[in-house]
């Protein structure tokens, strides 16, 4: 058979061949640009719905937290000016005591757990009248201020206080670098005042600005309690002859004063101090300095003791007592005057000469080793029947619990002696 062989035969092997290709051959249907077209648009749906539900959730996010804040903002405010609705005389006006808003709201330096720094106290003139006979106690004090940075505000200190009223004047002088005539002195216009009992402080909104090296005087009259949780201004108690005597004490290391007077009661703000107590002349009264002068009221016989002006120190150094103790003294050999001061029978018995006697030597001895003179004209020491702590160094009157420095030698043994040692050995070290 040839090339050309056209046989029945042959054809019939060639279609057959050729049908059997083609039915193996499978013809796949090509995607058009119509369809591509569509699934690009659905993808970019897709993504687009994507986006929308993030941006939807961010801003729902955004508003709900801002929410909160208001509301947070509004219970804020709302539970301070209940507490100053509550306290009879602590604003001034109407307006005040119903919660008015300005737009220094708007930034709250009262929120901080820190005092703002715009000023600064440079003298305090304190002056207590002391009521023994419902341990509670008044008072008025005025703050030499220096304002460092401009404001509308001064933020300070003040733990269960019921302020009652608050002024502020510019001094005629001038803080740091600025001359002492300079004029411009004058009652500042107070906008409202206001506790924050949530840390503590009190607010005084002024209508203008205080200026950048300018002196100024804020003054706040207040009343309190004379508590009895040994913080503060705290009262305590013995027995003498079966009869029940208080006596009233401070204890004010670390954050304490604040309960005592409205203060800047940060250690960095340090300042001198002038006070001034009024009592019963059946007390006597101490501070860190001696008394500058006594005088007895012809209205009712009270005794009123101004003591001299401390030098600059924090506010948890101050201290006061009242009571109704007697003393021991001595002098040390630079002429600084000595004194224990205790229940009166505690004293008659000599429980308190020995820490008298080591108080003498410690100060020579301090005052040798570290080549340093004891800096205020005298020391008090100060025996509590309750104390939180076993003793507190305040400068010129150091308190201390009854049985870390009363010390009967008939019956105390050598370790209890040691003990007493070491505490008044540490208290005299601070001064």
């Amino acid at each position: 058979m040839g090339l050309n062989d056209s046989s029945p035969g042959a054809m019939r092997n060639g279609r057959g061949l050729s049908d059997q290709w083609a039915e193996s051959v499978v013809v796949r249907p090509r995607t058009t640009e119509r369809h591509i077209t569509v699934h690009k648009r659905l993808v970019l749906g897709f993504a687009l719905s994507i986006l929308t539900l993030i941006i939807v959730t961010a801003v729902a996010v955004v508003l709900s937290v801002r929410f909160e804040e208001c509301g947070g903002r509004d219970r804020d405010g709302s539970a301070g000016e209940h507490g100053s609705r509550g306290s009879a005389r602590l604003n001034g006006s109407r307006g005040e005591r119903t919660g008015e808003r300005g737009d220094e709201e708007a930034v709250q330096p009262w929120r901080n757990s820190r005092l703002p720094g715009s000023v600064r106290p440079r003298h305090y003139d304190l002056r207590l009248a002391v009521y023994m006979d419902n341990f509670t106690f008044s008072g008025e004090v005025s703050i030499e201020l220096e304002c460092v940075n401009a404001t509308r505000f001064i933020v300070l200190h003040a733990d269960r206080l019921e302020v009652d009223r608050v002024s502020v004047t510019a001094e005629g002088g001038g803080g740091s670098g600025r001359p002492a005539n300079r004029p411009g002195g004058g009652v500042m216009r107070v906008h409202r005042h206001f506790p924050f009992p949530a840390n503590q402080m009190y607010v005084v909104v002024l209508h203008r600005e205080l200026k950048p090296m300018r002196l100024y005087r804020l003054n706040v009259s207040f009343d309190a309690a004379i508590e009895d949780e040994l913080l503060g201004f705290f009262r305590s108690s013995y027995t003498l002859q079966r009869e029940r005597r208080y006596l009233a004490v401070t204890q004010f290391s670390p954050i304490h004063a604040r309960k005592a007077f409205p203060c800047f009661d940060e250690p960095v703000y340090k300042a001198t101090f002038s006070l001034s107590l009024r009592h019963d002349p059946q007390y006597t009264s101490l501070s860190n300095m001696p008394v500058e002068s006594s005088s007895l009221s012809d209205e009712d016989g009270w005794t009123t003791n101004r003591f001299a002006r401390t030098p600059r120190m924090s506010t948890y150094y101050l201290a006061w007592a009242v009571c109704n103790f007697t003393y021991r003294e001595t002098q040390s050999d630079a002429g600084v005057t000595i004194r224990l001061y205790a229940r009166p029978d505690a004293i008659s018995s000599g429980a308190g000469d020995y820490a008298l006697h080591i108080t003498k030597r410690l100060l020579g001895f301090y005052q040798d080793y570290f080549k340093v003179q004891y800096s205020l004209p005298k020391l008090d020491l100060l025996a509590v029947p309750k104390h939180p702590y076993a003793a507190m160094e305040n400068w010129g009157l150091s308190v201390f619990v009854e049985q870390k420095i009363l010390l009967d030698a008939e019956v105390s043994s050598s370790s209890y002696q040691m003990e007493l040692t070491m505490v008044v050995v540490h208290e005299i070290c601070h001064q």
